[in-house]
């Protein structure tokens, strides 16, 4: 018999994904990895590739993936963009 899988859409449920997103992202360590993701994923860069709407695609279901990530954590993208104009300038 295979177990159902929970009801995401449940608040007791939702809130109990929330904590566990800023409980992996919020952490030193995830914060490099969401930083990471945000670079790889056009999160402050155009998604759109001239003539090529298979890679346009592409890039926005990537920048869409981490924008979900930052709205449970709530963070906001230009804290990210923000971040990385102050290691770049260091």
């Amino acid at each position: 018999m295979t177990q159902s899988q929970p009801n995401l859409n449940h608040p007791l449920n939702r809130s109990a994904l929330h904590t566990s997103y800023r409980a992996v992202f919020l952490s030193p360590d995830g914060q490099a990895v969401l930083n990471h993701l945000a670079t790889i994923g056009y999160v402050n860069d155009a998604t759109y590739v001239a003539n090529d709407t298979h890679e346009t695609a592409h890039r926005e279901g990537m920048r869409r993936i981490v924008l979900s990530i930052l709205r449970f954590v709530d963070k906001d993208p230009q804290e990210l963009l923000n971040l990385e104009k102050e290691t770049t300038n260091e």
